[in-house]
């Protein structure tokens, strides 16, 4: 058996989508000596098959399969006390596109934790092995002979309501037991034995405010600026010229405004320290004006066979040739975004009665902000006032804060293992 193959990662498994850093033997230090990570942003769907229609990449494109965008593609199978299915998993954009009997996804509409969902740790499993045997291939060439094994490092994130009552048992869960996972994407299948060293969970949204903080003026710059010119077209909200983007950065009462497929979290800071009395999570995203939106669009003759079906179609530029359709089905969705933006503005006036005279500047972002922006941007302008500024992310990064914050959270740990290592063995030299 081969030594373990060290992986360092944040996940960001959303309602909708999982974006994710994972940093490996494969991920050199550059000129700077800085290591970089493979990103994932893959749809948070996996299609149950017992045998998928297309045929296995032959073993001798194992290089070229794998460095690739082997997350959106990974057929895999589990044994785990985690995962009850037996089933192969095709995973993220394949799992939408393969003729599959059912398409699991995460449940939007019932109260069950995301800790509690079964797919959060198919993804955490299947994402991590599909890393280990990339750089396994990265550096040797050829598929493995033998089992291989992962040893992981991961901060993950839950809605905050959930946070408080699920983090320690969603991170026991995986570190406990011993999970493999069989990749079947290649003639060849490949065991990969997955053992979780450290877990870290935080709350949603507070990965993203970290980030923030560490991006420095430089991330806080382009969003003062755009929150400037919003406000000015708008005629509305507290007047931000003469702000400087270290003191947007400097603040340390600060509101989060993260939108996501199943939730909207409310993460407050005060005096620079998560508030977990005051934060909280609306158990609606953009996930559930996606759904009644379906209704309507197959009364309409335009039918989705899934809500990420959907969603992937929206985030996609239409051609010349199916503009018509695609404006068809983006009215019908704007209606259900519309009552949606009146909910979320809704429940965050509750949040803004509790932190209106303490907050310094909110921060809206999330893989739901992008496409409700439009709408909602005016609304929570409308409703803070002068109190404070709104900073509406760009969707180009906004929804990869929580990712980046995660990565980072990870990375820190396994420096500080570095380190201690390091400080013991020179003591007993």
């Amino acid at each position: 058996m081969s030594d373990p193959i060290s992986i360092t990662g944040g996940l960001d498994i959303g309602n909708g989508y999982v974006k994710g850093a994972l940093r490996g033997p494969a991920n050199r230090p550059d000129a700077k000596g800085d290591r970089k990570s493979d990103k994932i942003d893959t749809p948070s769907g996996v299609a149950l098959v017992t045998s998928p229609a297309d045929l296995p990449n032959p073993d001798s494109e194992a290089l070229t399969v794998l460095t690739g965008d082997i997350f959106n593609e990974l057929d895999a199978s589990f044994a785990s006390l985690l995962i009850d299915s037996s089933y192969r998993h095709l995973f993220g954009k394949r799992g939408l596109q393969a003729q599959a009997s059912r398409l699991e996804e995460f449940d939007v509409t019932r109260d069950i934790s995301k800790a509690e969902q079964e797919l959060t740790k198919v993804f955490a499993l299947g994402l991590f092995a599909a890393k280990g045997l990339r750089d396994y291939v990265i550096a040797n060439g050829v598929l493995p002979q033998e089992q291989l094994t992962v040893s992981a490092r991961v901060a993950l994130a839950l809605p905050i309501d959930e946070y408080r009552d699920h983090r320690v048992s969603y991170a026991n869960s995986l570190k406990e037991g011993t999970h493999y996972v069989t990749i079947h994407n290649f003639e060849t299948p490949v065991i990969v034995k997955v053992s979780f060293v450290h877990v870290v969970v935080v709350a949603e949204g507070s990965a993203a405010q970290f980030m923030i903080s560490e991006g420095g003026p430089k991330l806080v710059g382009p969003m003062l600026k755009n929150a400037n010119e919003v406000t000015k077209a708008l005629g509305m909200g507290i007047s931000l010229d003469g702000l400087k983007a270290e003191d947007v950065h400097g603040a340390r009462n600060t509101v989060g405004i993260d939108i996501g497929e199943g939730t909207m979290n409310n993460p407050v800071y005060s005096n620079g320290k998560f508030n977990g009395d005051v934060s909280r999570t609306f158990k609606t995203g953009y996930g559930q004006a996606l759904t009644k939106s379906m209704d309507h669009l197959s009364r309409a003759g335009v039918r989705f066979k899934s809500r990420k079906k959907l969603a992937e179609y929206l985030m996609t530029e239409p051609s010349p040739m199916k503009a018509a359709e695609y404006d068809r089905v983006k009215a019908i969705v704007r209606r259900e975004e519309e009552l949606l933006c009146d909910q979320l503005v809704e429940e965050f006036a509750r949040v803004f009665d509790d932190v209106r005279y303490d907050t310094e500047v909110a921060y809206v972002f999330g893989g739901g902000a992008g496409p409700l922006r439009e709408i909602l941007h005016p609304l929570l302008v409308a409703l803070v006032g002068d109190a404070f500024p709104v900073l509406y992310l760009d969707s180009s990064y906004s929804r990869h804060l929580n990712r980046e914050g995660l990565f980072l959270a990870a990375t820190m740990v396994e420096d500080a293992e570095e380190k201690a290592a390091l400080a013991a063995s020179s003591k007993a030299d």
